[in-house]
């Protein structure tokens, strides 16, 4: 940990955010944390976490992780959080409507599975589990079924069949079994062409080449946490992108990635006021050392560190520090990079880039 130079009293922080300001949603977490009991058996984790992987909308993966997690709101699960309805499906009028129920056991939405390129089997699937019906689905379908893209068409229709479910609770409206696969076939080809538009639009990020650049310094941290040192780089050029000065640094090894970032830039801005340069204008590709710089009181942890910083940024007759993406900090990242893995601290201040950063396929 960073020693203040100021003698700051010790100060409470929360170990648990990467800033050391306590949140309510870490405490939470602490909170049922200490008060979880010990769970025995199989659990649901793989699959709630499945339900992000899928390839769909973020709305229906919501909907999937609600499957998972047990929270989507069937009358059965409304009742349980109590509120007084009804619990008995509204399609069949049969029996209570839990998850599994309507998605998969309700005669209307065996209807439409029997519509699918999935084989039913009163052994199989659909099976009496909303958990063994998911693990089904994510995992199994395309190898039991013997279609290779089923399980890229299981996520809509089971969307579809929600949609329509709703629709009869909500309207009375039902649609044909024919027209919801139709439905889910169409939804899944708009997503499809959805996300070839955006590849094809997107504006790529321009290659450090072609960026119109100003006189400043470009600063990267290297940490790893099986590693002794932590390597420090910057990269300072001129307005047309030529090198005036860099530097590389071998590190004893700080607390977290973050402290590298900001220790990168602590050091970028010392080496700088020692070379009599006036660099008033820095970027990294770290969006949390930007936004530390701009708020400080919000970053408890690093107060050591931020009262060095703004000792350095007196010095300073303007300071800026900006967001880049993480391609066009090429040079300080490979400076950082392979000063981590030297044997012993070391340090180096140059015009030109230290042996061991140089045929890296980095040009300085």
């Amino acid at each position: 940990m960073a020693v203040s130079k100021t003698n700051r009293p010790d100060r409470l922080v929360w170990h648990f955010t990467k800033s050391g300001k306590y949140s309510v949603k870490t405490g939470y977490r602490v909170a049922r944390e200490l008060i979880a009991e010990v769970e025995y058996g199989p659990t649901c984790t793989a699959l709630r976490a499945q339900s992000w992987e899928l390839d769909v909308p973020p709305k229906i993966q919501h909907f999937f992780w609600q499957i998972a997690s047990g929270t989507l709101p069937v009358l059965e699960r409304l009742a349980h959080r109590g509120i007084r309805c009804d619990t008995r499906c509204k399609r069949c009028d049969l029996t209570a409507e839990t998850i599994n129920h309507a998605l998969f056991e309700c005669p209307r939405s065996r209807q439409i599975w029997e519509l699918t390129p999935v084989s039913l089997d009163p052994q199989r699937f659909p099976y009496a589990s909303i958990y063994a019906n998911l693990d089904f689905i994510f995992w199994r379908a395309s190898s039991q079924s013997g279609v290779t893209d089923i399980a890229l068409q299981l996520p809509w229709i089971i969307w579809s069949l929600w949609k329509d479910r709703n629709k009869k609770v909500f309207q009375g409206i039902e649609a044909e079994p024919n027209d919801i696969l139709g439905q889910a076939a169409n939804d899944k080809a708009l997503w499809e062409e959805a996300k070839a538009f955006s590849r094809g639009h997107m504006a790529p990020t321009p290659p450090l080449e072609d960026r119109i650049f100003s006189s400043c310094c470009q600063i990267d941290g290297s940490w790893k946490g099986s590693d002794p040192f932590q390597g420090l780089g910057w990269w300072y050029c001129n307005d047309e992108g030529s090198t005036l000065l860099l530097g590389a640094r071998s590190f004893r090894r700080g607390s977290t990635p973050l402290h590298a970032e900001l220790q990168a830039l602590l050091w970028a801005m010392e080496a700088l006021l020692e070379a009599g340069v006036d660099c008033q204008a820095y970027e990294t590709d770290c969006a949390e050392l930007v936004e530390m710089v701009q708020t400080p009181d919000d970053w408890p942890a690093f107060a050591n560190l931020m009262e060095d910083f703004s000792l350095l940024r007196s010095s300073f007759p303007s300071f800026t520090l900006s967001k880049i993406p993480r391609e066009s900090n090429a040079r300080a990242d490979c400076l950082a990079r392979f000063s981590r893995s030297l044997p012993s601290e070391t340090s180096f201040v140059n015009s030109y880039p230290p042996f061991w950063a140089t045929n890296r396929g980095v040009l300085f």
